[in-house]
């Protein structure tokens, strides 16, 4: 009697499993790393915007632009263009630094000026205005005009 309730337990189970939806191959962990990937590679990326559908109101719509056109004082592009006005560099001569041969020294080098030859900025007072290192050759031990201190030229 056992066997038999056994084996038809086995035999409905069975059928269940057989009669059941088919099953669907589900991997959560790779889907999980998939978005993780997903949302990695879009980091910088802004949204791309949805377009708004535009509601077609021909009469009502052109009267309303006439209106507007005549309340504004000055289209965008007739207003004039202010371009600024280069502030003019501070260009100071460098002088030859002293040399001190007790100590070996760890100077920094000044930064070279893009299209400007023989020109640098002071690594410790880049703001103030530019130095000319044009009588050096490279690598000397020049005195910043600008606050007294020593870097090298590049």
């Amino acid at each position: 009697m056992v066997r038999v309730l056994r084996r038809f337990a086995l035999f409905l189970s069975l059928i269940a499993f057989a009669s059941g939806e088919p099953s669907v191959a589900a991997n959560p962990v790779g889907e999980f790393f998939k978005r993780v990937g997903r949302s990695i590679s879009n980091l910088g990326k802004s949204p791309t915007p949805t377009p708004t559908p535009r509601k077609s109101r021909q009469g009502t719509q052109r009267a309303e632009t006439v209106a507007d056109k005549k309340d504004m004082p000055n289209p965008p592009s007739a207003m004039p263009l202010v371009t600024p006005t280069p502030t003019p560099m501070d260009v100071r001569p460098a002088t030859v630094a002293p040399t001190d041969r007790r100590r070996s020294r760890d100077l920094p080098y000044g930064v070279a000026v893009l299209n400007r030859p023989g020109l640098v900025t002071s690594p410790y007072a880049p703001n103030q205005g530019l130095v000319d290192v044009r009588a050096f050759p490279k690598s000397t031990e020049v005195m910043d005009p600008f606050t007294g201190k020593v870097f090298l030229t590049p």
